[in-house]
């Protein structure tokens, strides 16, 4: 059975001609009647004009997002503002709707203006394909990713479906990225917004591909409410799968990327400090590299959990590289070759045991690649 939005949600993807290929770069989510939804955004003080203009629009029910790849419209001053306010014009004229009830998103290179003419006139098209199939829209997102990222779960008889982009400028605060998630579990904003606050938190903030945050991260989460009843802690729990399943999509479609590279922090003194743990060393490009290279460098893994705590106690510490212990109470330990080999395979976790609680987080990372500088040394085109 093909995979399909929940009920009352319908999408599109079509080209506009924003990307100079041909390929879809407008896309199109449309809700059949004014929805409750929440939102997470970037916490960057570069944010874009269509951040400030969706994050404005919390709290007061939502019709459709328009969301166009090829393009930030970030730092683009006025004009950025202006392109906003023209394409959720021809999208309410279009749907005979408020412009309030019209979300934003954009993603691609900033500092160039948006060409908002080229959006309205690829509408009619969007309008006109709009179904109940969420492949266009995924595939209408994309920028460096290879493929589209879709996840879904289902929960008391409703639904949750979410597509995705993201490849590069990840960074754990929020992730540098664009979610479109949609359900239709009858669930008021009230509701949705804390649901989405828990599941990004622990999923899309627990990512990092080069530790560079965005301008431009937009998450949305929208319930059309025409399903049954839900168990909340199962809404909750079903809705956090789908975001991790995203991410983790995203780590492994990362630039340059040669292997998935799961970092485990258990003992620490809470969830907190775990997690800056576990960004601490997935932001080491000194490690990452490491990483591409199969080379078991641990200094450079205590390194960055030292540069979290000033003072760590490395007689409680053990590493862990692809099963292989590598330092334990305070000195090296197993043998570096054999840790070298399993270093080679696709995915592989490295576990940090910091302390004696029964703590334990997991944040991903890829490798660093020659690949990824080649592919971010080319300029704004």
């Amino acid at each position: 059975m093909a995979l399909t939005w929940p009920q009352g949600i319908r999408s599109a993807g079509v080209a506009s001609g924003i990307k100079s290929d041909g390929a879809l770069d407008v896309g199109l989510l449309v809700v059949e009647e004014p929805a409750a939804w929440a939102g997470t955004f970037t916490k960057n003080g570069a944010a874009a004009a269509p951040v400030e203009w969706s994050r404005s629009l919390l709290g007061s029910p939502l019709r459709a997002i328009v969301v166009n790849s090829g393009n930030a419209n970030a730092c683009t001053g006025a004009a950025g503002l202006d392109a906003v306010v023209a394409t959720v014009a021809a999208v309410a004229d279009r749907l005979r709707c408020s412009e309030r009830e019209v979300a934003v998103a954009s993603t691609g290179p900033i500092g160039v203006r948006l060409p908002a003419g080229k959006i309205a006139a690829a509408l009619p098209d969007a309008v006109g394909q709009l179904s109940d199939a969420p492949g266009a829209m995924a595939d209408s997102i994309m920028t460096t990713d290879t493929r589209r990222k879709i996840s879904t779960a289902t929960v008391g008889g409703c639904s949750i479906v979410g597509v995705a982009k993201g490849a590069a400028m990840l960074a754990p605060n929020m992730a540098t990225m664009l979610a479109f998630i949609a359900t239709d579990a009858p669930l008021d904003a009230l509701a949705l917004q804390p649901a989405l606050n828990v599941a990004v938190k622990a999923s899309f903030d627990r990512i990092s591909v080069d530790a560079c945050e965005s301008t431009n991260d937009s998450v949305f989460l929208v319930s059309s409410g025409r399903g049954p009843q839900v168990d909340e802690a199962g809404f909750n729990a079903a809705l956090t799968a789908v975001c991790w399943d995203l991410a983790e999509q995203m780590v492994r479609d990362a630039e340059g990327g040669s292997r998935l590279v799961r970092i485990e922090i258990t003992g620490a003194q809470d969830e907190e400090r775990a997690v800056a743990f576990g960004r601490s060393v997935a932001a080491s490009a000194l490690w990452r590299a490491a990483l591409h290279g199969a080379d078991p460098n641990w200094g450079r893994v205590l390194a960055a959990l030292g540069s979290v705590d000033r003072k760590l106690d490395l007689s409680q510490m053990r590493l862990d590289i692809a099963g292989h212990v590598v330092f334990e109470h305070g000195e090296p330990a197993g043998s570096l070759s054999e840790a070298a080999v399993a270093m080679q395979a696709d995915e592989f976790t490295v576990t940090c045991t910091v302390g004696p609680t029964d703590v334990s987080v997991e944040v991903l990372t890829t490798d660093l690649s020659p690949d990824y500088v080649t592919l971010n040394a080319g300029g704004m085109s």
